[in-house]
C-alpha cells in the first residue's frame, strides 16, 4: 500500500528548500542592487567632486605673459568707434558702419551720412540712428534688413531680437515713443505730456518685441520722483488703457538708466538703487537692491548686470548681480578705466594702455599695458584669446 505522509513530506521538503533558495535569491539581488547603486552613487559623487576641482582650478587660473599669434592692418578714422556683435565687430563713424570678422575680413558694410550714430544691439539685430535726426538703418549679420525715416528729431532707441524698432521722438513739451517693422512702417504710435506722465528718460523694448519698460521723470511741487512703466504691445496689453500694464512710482530718486536683457528680464538703475522685474505679459518687481554708495558705472550683459563704485581703500568696488537680483560676487580693483564691459564669459576693464581681465567669478586672471593705445578689446574664445583694436592694427593675442 503506497505511504502517501511519507509522499506528502518528501513534498513539503522540497517546498521548503525552495523558498529558502528564493529568499537567498532574493537577498542576493537585493545587496547587488544596493552595491550597484553605491557604485553608482560614488561614481556620480567622485565625477562632482572632480568637475568641482576642474571650475575652482579654473576659477582661480591666472596668467603671467601675452603675445601677439596674428596681426593685421586696419585704416579707421580716428573717430571710428567698435561694439561687439554676435563674433564680429562693428565699427562705425559719421560716414558709414562695417562689420567685420576676427581677421579683420568684411562681412558687410553700409554707407550713410550721421551726425550723430548711435548704436543698439538685441542678440543677432542691430540699429543705428542719427541722434536729433530723423534716420534708423536696421541690420542683422547678413547686412542691411530696412530703414527707417521719423519725422521728428530722435532722442533714442531701442531694437528687439527681429528688428523691431521702438524710437523715443522729441516734440516740444510731448514726447512720442513709436514703434517699427524692419520695413519702416509704423507699428505703434504713443505720446507722452510733460504735465501727465513727466519726461521720459529712458526706453527699453523687450528682446520679443512686446513689452516697451520706460523710466519717466517727475517734478511736482519742487519734489523729483521716477515713474517705471511697462507697456505690453502683446493682446495682454489690450485690456489696459494705453497698454500700461505695470508701474511704480519712486520718491525722491531718479533712474536714468533702464534695459531689457532677453524678453522676459529687465533692470532699472539709479544713483544707489537697482530695481529687477521679470514677467512674460505683465512684468513684476522680484528685486530692491540699494547700493551703498553713489553709481559710477553700469554694465550688463544677457545674464548679469555690474555695478561699479568708489572704494576708500582701493579705488573701485565691483558688485555683480544675477537677472533675479541676486549678488554673485563682489570684489575690488585700482585701474582707471575708460570702458568696463562683459565680453564672452569674462569682464573687460581697460583704460587707453592699462586692462584687466576678469573671469565669471570675480577673479582677476591677467593684468597688462600695451605700448600702442586701446581703440577696443573682445574675447575670442575662453580666457585666454582676445582681439584687441589698435590705432592701425588689429591683434590676436594668447595668454599664457
Amino acid at each position: 500500500m503506497k505511504d502517501w505522509n511519507s509522499s506528502m513530506n518528501i513534498q513539503l521538503v522540497k517546498k521548503n528548500n525552495v523558498d529558502q533558495d528564493m529568499l537567498s535569491y532574493e537577498k542576493n539581488l537585493r545587496q547587488h542592487k544596493l552595491k550597484t547603486a553605491g557604485m553608482v552613487v560614488a561614481v556620480i559623487a567622485i565625477i562632482g567632486l572632480c568637475l568641482y576641482g576642474i571650475k575652482i582650478s579654473l576659477d582661480h587660473r591666472s596668467y603671467t605673459t601675452c603675445e601677439v599669434v596674428r596681426s593685421f592692418d586696419r585704416s579707421d578714422t580716428i573717430t571710428t568707434k567698435y561694439t561687439e556683435f554676435l563674433s564680429y565687430v562693428i565699427k562705425y563713424s559719421k560716414d558709414g558702419i562695417s562689420c567685420v570678422d576676427s581677421e579683420n575680413n568684411l562681412v558687410w558694410s553700409q554707407t550713410y551720412n550721421m551726425q550723430d550714430p548711435v548704436i543698439n544691439v538685441c542678440q543677432d539685430s542691430l540699429a543705428i540712428a542719427d541722434r536729433n535726426g530723423t534716420d534708423v538703418i536696421i541690420f542683422n549679420q547678413t547686412g542691411m534688413q530696412g530703414q527707417v525715416q521719423t519725422l521728428l528729431p530722435i532722442r533714442q532707441i531701442s531694437v528687439s531680437q527681429q528688428g523691431v524698432l521702438a524710437v523715443l521722438l522729441e516734440d516740444g513739451d510731448t514726447s512720442r515713443v513709436n514703434l517699427y517693422a524692419k520695413d519702416g512702417s509704423q507699428i505703434v504710435e504713443s505720446k507722452f505730456e510733460l504735465s501727465e506722465t513727466g519726461y521720459p528718460l529712458r526706453i527699453a523694448l523687450s528682446a520679443d518685441a512686446t513689452k516697451l519698460a520706460v523710466s519717466f521723470l517727475q517734478v511736482q511741487n519742487g519734489s523729483i520722483s521716477s515713474c517705471v512703466a511697462f507697456y505690453n504691445f502683446d493682446s495682454v496689453g489690450e485690456n489696459y488703457e494705453d497698454h500700461l500694464v505695470s508701474s511704480k512710482i519712486l520718491q525722491g530718486t531718479v533712474m536714468p538708466d533702464v534695459q531689457y536683457t532677453d524678453s522676459t528680464h529687465c533692470f532699472f538703475a539709479g544713483a544707489g538703487e537697482l530695481l529687477f522685474f521679470e514677467g512674460t505679459q505683465i512684468p513684476e518687481e522680484t528685486a530692491d537692491v540699494t547700493i551703498e554708495q553713489k553709481i559710477l558705472s553700469i554694465f550688463s550683459s544677457s545674464k548679469y548686470v555690474g555695478v561699479v563704485r568708489k572704494r576708500a581703500e582701493k579705488s573701485y568696488a565691483l558688485q555683480v548681480y544675477n537677472m533675479q537680483g541676486k549678488q554673485e560676487f563682489r570684489t575690488e580693483f585700482d585701474q582707471d578705466y575708460t570702458t568696463l564691459k562683459f565680453s564672452g564669459n569674462n569682464i573687460l576693464i581697460y583704460n587707453d594702455f592699462e586692462y584687466t581681465m576678469m573671469n565669471h567669478a570675480g577673479n582677476i586672471f591677467f593684468e597688462g599695458t600695451f605700448e600702442e593705445s586701446i581703440s577696443d578689446l573682445y574675447t575670442l574664445s575662453g580666457n585666454n584669446r582676445y582681439m584687441v583694436l589698435h590705432a592701425g592694427k588689429t591683434d590676436q593675442i594668447r595668454l599664457k
